[in-house]
């Protein structure tokens, strides 16, 4: 009775692997042609090429899905959010759907520490069958799996903290650093460079960091064509043949907004002082990208991450072995306390399941611009990005009746002249000019002693 009880957990057990190793395998098959579909669809919403319409009205809007109520993803088939009560509650035993249960690779090597541990059970009935004076000892197998999970431990620990760290380093500083670079840009030129006439400026700058944003995610994945973003109006069919065999093509777009700030500085538009600010957030966004592929290309030392695969398999066919022997013993000479086969299975499924999971985990953390379920949403964060900055737009040519009032109570304070002579004694002492500033001292000096804000225009907008 216990034999077969311990053969129908085994093959209880098998059953149940195989059954999540294909439920994996598919739903890994259904996301990548979810993906593909999404974005061919993609390709033919292409953005309205007239000014006065927002990016955002033209282009494609994030269609958000719910399972289970315990996470969100987006219609392109990337995780969005999820909830952390539900999450943590004990209805996440239920759901097995895109967690780390239905990963294959995992299910595939619980399935082959099985067959190991019924090999080995094998094994060691026939060197008992034939009064082998070799035995394998079930004391003995449990101190070298017991001095293998001590390094491991340790190890697996380290690994995790570091990938988790890296990871949230990528999703902050560096993609971080690029979204908030963008959205500085744009809200400073809605503010700085309003107007109608400005509109179509602020929105090829738009398009540009939106084109530089996807090509960061295509040059992630190895994806150099850049003619599926012609498809979307994300770039001219010469802005794409000028990138195409080109390095670095996410950053090279950056060279142009830097050199449509400076055409915009030579024709009075944008003054001295503000020229380093815009420049920095360039910088920034520019920046922010070489960081992110800095993180992807230089992982962790290569000995380091194989030495741990190492040791995680070795422990896995280790503790297979040791399930095996017990099996062995237990049909054998029947059950005792050395030899507990129901529980040697159990810690055979644990155990691999626990550590190939970390590893999996730690190879999704190590490249999150990638196409898995739980990479960085790219098209809902390309929406939102897109959003946020016609928002911007929006609200720079959007004056409330408060701003009205306040700007034009502005325009009617004095100056003070005390500033105003404390200005001008100072360009006199520090000029060669001393005749010609003595005339625009008493020029300006009647202007801001009126209420009529004529001291105000000549001294905003610098070059102009």
């Amino acid at each position: 009775e216990h034999t077969a009880l311990m053969v129908c957990m085994y093959l209880g057990v098998l059953g149940t692997l195989v059954v999540l190793h294909r439920m994996g395998e598919a739903l890994v098959r259904d996301g990548e042609q979810q993906r593909e579909a999404f974005y061919a669809r993609l390709s033919k919403v292409a953005y309205c090429d007239d000014d006065e319409v927002p990016l955002a009205a033209s282009g494609h809007q994030v269609e958000v899905r719910s399972h289970g109520d315990i996470f969100d993803y987006d219609d392109a088939g990337y995780i969005l959010k999820y909830s952390t009560k539900r999450a943590v509650s004990t209805k996440a035993i239920f759901v097995w759907r895109h967690t780390i249960v239905c990963v294959p690779a995992i299910a595939l090597r619980i399935i082959v520490a099985i067959l190991i541990a019924l090999l080995t059970c094998l094994l060691d009935m026939l060197l008992f069958c034939f009064d082998a004076k070799v035995r394998i000892s079930v004391e003995d197998v449990d101190n070298a799996t017991a001095f293998f999970n001590t390094f491991i431990s340790i190890m697996l620990g380290f690994y995790m903290s570091t990938m988790l760290a890296r990871w949230w380093d990528v999703r902050n500083n560096t993609m971080g650093r690029m979204w908030g670079a963008v959205d500085d840009l744009c809200l400073t030129m809605s503010a700085h460079l309003p107007g109608f006439r400005l509109r179509p400026l602020r929105k090829l700058v738009l398009r540009y960091s939106l084109a530089s944003f996807e090509l960061t995610f295509m040059q992630a994945q190895g994806d150099n064509n850049v003619d599926q973003l012609v498809g979307r109006s994300l770039l001219t069919a010469d802005e794409a043949l000028v990138l195409r065999n080109q390095p670095s093509k996410s950053q090279m777009i950056w060279t142009w907004i830097a050199g449509l700030l400076y055409s915009l500085h030579r024709q009075g538009h944008i003054d001295t002082n503000m020229l380093p600010f815009f420049y920095s957030k360039v910088l920034d966004a520019r920046g922010g990208i070489g960081a992110t592929f800095a993180y992807l290309d230089t992982q962790l030392p290569f000995i380091y991450v194989h030495l741990l695969a190492v040791l995680v398999h070795a422990a896995n066919v280790i503790v297979s072995i040791d399930a095996g022997v017990s099996a062995c013993h237990a049909i054998l000479l029947g059950p005792d306390d050395s030899a507990k086969p129901c529980m040697r299975l159990l810690q055979l499924c644990l155990q691999t399941f626990f550590y190939n999971a970390f590893l999996e985990i730690g190879r999704i953390f190590s490249d999150p611009l990638g196409t898995e379920f739980e990479d960085f949403p790219r098209h809902a964060w390309h929406c939102f990005m897109r959003n946020e900055c016609e928002a911007f737009d929006f609200a720079g040519n959007a004056h409330t009746v408060a701003m009205q009032k306040a700007t034009a109570s502005a325009s009617k304070a004095e100056m003070p002249l005390s500033a105003l002579g404390a200005t001008v004694t100072a360009a006199h002492a520090s000029s060669d000019l001393a005749p010609e500033m003595d005339t625009i001292a008493g020029e300006l000096m009647p202007a801001a002693r009126s209420k009529s804000g004529s001291l105000r225009e000549p001294l905003i907008g610098g070059a102009r």
